[in-house]
């Protein structure tokens, strides 16, 4: 090869104030993957430091590649408990694992509930894709325990219970404990509504929610005036489900919540 130019080597050469020249970091990043780049940093506590933004940075793409949705991120974060993109990358790639290596024996089950979850994206929006990511949570050990998990088991217990009365009230302890404990958000409520939808439980809705620990009546009120917007603009926003056996959440079901919220202010 030819010989680098003595403006080439002090671009590469090594900084008085760092390890690596930027020049060099930045051909790390680009051309390394980032099993790579960890075991670099596992090196030296000094290259850690330098790598670190780098890093970071490359997790958060790849986190916001793999599940592009940002309630399903959020989802994430709960039922694996951390918010640090590399851990979650590597407890996402366990729950894809789980769900290779165990799907034919795991939705072989008779329950139109598995049948739906099966038929969703576990990285999707909708209630069956929450649904699917926590019962692959739930098949691994050190996950299955953890609250989050547990709360939302409770509603997948509720959604796949046979009995209709049964699944109302199973339905409204399980988000009204999810809402006590500060989980149900503007980002998620379609979640908690889709499943009062599902469980023809829309007439008492509100009631689910409007708990202690949980959003006011203005809150709520306010985020599904929102849902109710967003679903007027692009109505496929109210189906959930898998393409082919869909349910339809449509606006006119939001509204008559909003307006019986808003009468009771």
């Amino acid at each position: 090869p030819s010989r680098m130019s003595g403006d080439e080597k002090k671009q590469f050469s090594l900084p008085l104030d760092g390890i690596l020249s930027p020049a060099v970091l930045s051909s790390l990043e680009q051309f390394l993957s980032s099993q790579s780049l960890s075991r670099i940093q596992e090196s030296s506590p000094n290259l850690a430091a330098e790598l670190t933004p780098f890093m970071n940075l490359r997790r958060h793409d790849e986190w916001t590649v793999a599940v592009s949705i940002a309630c399903a991120r959020q989802h994430f974060e709960e039922i694996l408990n951390s918010d640090n993109e590399g851990t979650l990358l590597c407890r996402r790639r366990c729950l894809v694992r789980v769900d290779q290596g165990t799907q034919l024996e795991q939705w072989r089950t008779p329950t139109a509930v598995a049948r739906l979850m099966n038929g969703v994206s576990m990285d999707g929006s909708d209630l069956f894709a929450a649904l699917k990511r926590t019962f692959l949570a739930s098949q691994v050990p050190s996950f299955e325990k953890l609250p989050a998990v547990v709360y939302w088991m409770h509603v997948l217990g509720a959604i796949e219970e046979q009995d209709p009365v049964q699944s109302k009230l199973l339905a409204a302890e399980a988000f009204s404990t999810l809402a006590s404990d500060g989980q149900i958000s503007e980002g998620n409520v379609h979640w908690a509504v889709q499943a009062a939808h599902f469980v023809d439980d829309l007439d008492n809705f509100s009631g689910w929610l409007l708990v202690e620990g949980g959003p006011s009546v203005q809150e709520l009120t306010a985020w599904l005036a929102g849902l109710d917007s967003c679903m007027g603009a692009s109505p496929n926003l109210g189906r959930y489900g898998p393409a082919g056996d869909t349910s339809q959440l449509r606006s006119r079901h939001i509204r008559k919540v909003v307006e019986k919220l808003r009468k009771s202010c």
